[in-house]
């Protein structure tokens, strides 16, 4: 039986690194930023080009399937059972202003609420993560594996979010404590890739991560 969303995949690893082509390059000028929901939930005019980029591309070659884009400004599509694209011009908006180099074009598909596959491009270090449905995860095509490493000898990987309220910051922070008192070998917060669906929120970067062992464990 033909796999149906192969050839979606495939496109969208293509596109993901034209996307990643044209962030790399707004790296190099300066970055006009813009306020979403707070003042450290960020976009750029570059989010914005990218976006269009990225949705243009795909509704010409896909006008039938839905569309949801994670960035806060303009309409937004809603996630139903249909085949739907998920986008997120930049992830790590807050690090591409500062030029921290760890930031991404993704592109999730999901099928029934359900993720049937991620592209993850890293546009300045021209790496490749992938994920499918029962097929496992990719770096530049390599299979990865899940880090085996006890907690102890581990380098744990964290997000703190946008909402940035007292009692989830103490949460956070409470969290971080009795990971670090184990203790483990340490604790980064690395980059936010955010696809945002009804079902839940996937952090695609961070979990490639996490099952290539760069990272033991997520939390």
């Amino acid at each position: 039986m033909a796999d149906p969303w192969q050839e979606c995949m495939d496109y969208a690893v293509t596109l993901a690194r034209q996307a990643g082509e044209v962030v790399h390059d707004a790296l190099k000028n300066e970055v006009n930023v813009i306020l979403k929901s707070s003042p450290v939930d960020l976009a750029t005019a570059t989010d914005q080009k990218v976006e269009k980029l990225l949705i243009s591309s795909i509704k010409e070659k896909y006008p039938s399937l839905s569309l949801v884009r994670n960035l806060a400004a303009g309409e937004k599509g809603v996630s139903t059972d249909n085949p739907t694209w998920i986008i997120d011009p930049i992830d790590g908006t807050t690090k591409c202003v500062h030029r921290f180099p760890f930031v991404a074009v993704s592109i999730g598909f999901v099928v029934n609420k359900k993720i049937e596959f991620g592209v993850v491009y890293s546009c300045v270090e021209d790496k490749r993560y992938t994920a499918r449905k029962r097929k496992g995860a990719f770096y530049n095509g390599q299979k990865l594996q899940v880090s085996q490493e006890d907690i102890t000898k581990s380098l744990l990987v964290t997000e703190l979010g946008y909402c940035r309220t007292s009692e989830i910051v103490r949460t956070i922070l409470s969290n971080m404590e009795k990971f670090s008192c184990i203790p483990i070998h340490g604790l980064v917060r690395l980059i936010s890739i955010n696809i945002q669906t009804e079902v839940r929120r996937n952090t695609l970067l961070e979990r490639l991560f996490f099952q290539s062992a760069i990272f033991e464990y997520y939390f």
